[in-house]
């Protein structure tokens, strides 16, 4: 016999209302088998579902895993706003919100604060503590790898691999026009991935399309289809690279980046990143609608 599961589809990081990273979420997925929840994201084949139960563990509020089309990944920035959009407006964070919510992953507990803004529901995820990984001195591989010349990437900030769950490639560029520029050159982007240890890059430059952010960002990960309008967890990689390299003076920063512009889907994160003892706390911040709800039926898929 047939199931029907519902679900709906959230932008996240919307601007003013407009744009978004799409995510997929099952509020109540029950107890689906890993090959269903695969299957299911493959045939949305949006960059992730999300499937949220609640928890019966003590102080854990929820259990959240996150699908690619081609697998499931330990965390993800963008459908954890979604999950908790599609949460808040359904009720099921109860009457009251609390400030702070604890999800079980795949990657382990995080930790997610909600807050409402200009009547919007703002979602903050924070993410583990960062892993500072080497820095790469083969500018002009990274550039050839990235389609760019070598001179559209900064001389005064690092290359640098940075863990902030998935494990990205931040790469400073010149200008909003180089960084345009950067191609996903999948097969070699994937080989150097591999070799240094993360998933995938995120570039960014200080020059942006609109005045009231700070900084423009794409994520360049090796695989076909779109390009990931907004990553969340990319953007935290970005955070604790600034922190550490840039504003080395200071305790904390708030910044805004923009993204998605280059796939025509603008979309707005907030990065909060702060020295915590030696270490340093990275939190990602945004908004989302929903676009799309309705019924997912199951049965050969």
């Amino acid at each position: 016999m047939d199931e029907i599961k519902k679900f709906c589809v959230i932008n996240s990081f919307t601007y003013n209302g407009q744009g978004g990273n799409a995510a997929a979420v099952f509020s109540n997925q029950g107890k689906l088998e890993d090959s269903i929840m695969q299957n299911i994201a493959r045939q949305l084949n949006l960059v992730e579902t999300v499937y949220i139960t609640e928890s019966d563990e003590e102080r854990i509020d929820f259990d959240i895993r996150y699908f690619t089309p081609e697998n499931e990944v330990g965390i993800a920035g963008h459908p954890t706003v979604a999950a908790f959009i599609a949460l808040a407006k359904e009720g099921a964070l109860g009457a009251i919100i609390k400030d702070k919510y604890l999800i079980k992953t795949k990657d382990g507990i995080k930790e997610v604060s909600i807050e409402e803004r200009n009547n919007d529901i703002v979602v903050k995820l924070k993410q583990q503590v960062v892993e500072f990984g080497p820095i790469i001195q083969e500018k002009c591989k990274i550039a050839e790898i990235l389609g760019i010349d070598n001179n559209d990437i900064m001389n005064d900030l690092p290359i640098q691999c940075i863990n902030t769950g998935l494990g990205h490639l931040v790469v400073p560029i010149k200008s909003l026009e180089g960084l345009m520029k950067v191609k996903r050159n999948i097969n070699q982007l994937k080989n150097l991935c591999n070799l240094i240890g993360v998933r995938e890059a995120q570039v960014f430059c200080f020059e942006t399309k609109d005045d009231t952010f700070d900084i423009h960002t794409r994520n360049i990960c090796p695989r076909e289809g779109i390009e990931d309008a907004a990553c969340g967890i990319g953007n935290a990689a970005v955070g604790a690279y600034l922190l550490n390299n840039y504003y080395s003076d200071r305790k904390m920063i708030s910044i805004k980046a923009e993204q998605g512009y280059i796939v025509k889907v603008p979309c707005a994160i907030d990065i909060y990143a702060y020295r915590e003892r030696n270490d340093i706390v990275v939190q990602i911040g945004g908004t989302g609608k929903v676009i799309i709800q309705g019924d997912f039926i199951i049965s050969n898929i």
